[in-house]
């Protein structure tokens, strides 16, 4: 599922749904995918007070990284019930390939909840 219709976001992103199984740049899983936020065109506009993705974001995450977050687009991702769930940045998100999203980066370099 596509969380948000507006901003440019990245073409990967769009091409994302809910359910995808997720692995790293090793081919590790991470886990599966949650939801996705295509980004917004500017951080003004991403953060209204009426924005979802805002909420989406857990509270722990520091600004700079939330600012990052929805003006990038991310891709949270359910990582099971004995790790924390993770948030990959549009930039992280490597390919598609059927369904599973590879990503260009480690597990370990995601952002955390």
């Amino acid at each position: 599922m596509v969380a948000q219709p507006f901003g440019e976001g990245n073409e990967l992103l769009a091409r994302i749904s809910t359910g995808m199984v997720v692995v790293d740049a090793a081919g590790e899983h991470v886990g599966t995918v949650r939801r996705v936020y295509l980004g917004a065109t500017d951080l003004n506009e991403a953060t209204l007070v009426d924005d979802p993705a805002l909420d989406a974001v857990p509270d722990a995450v520091p600004d700079a990284l939330l600012a990052r977050l929805v003006v990038s687009g991310y891709v949270e991702i359910d990582a099971g019930p004995d790790r924390d769930d993770c948030y990959a940045l549009a930039e992280q998100v490597a390919e598609l390939a059927g369904s599973t999203v590879r990503l260009a980066v480690g597990r370990d370099t995601l952002a955390k909840k």
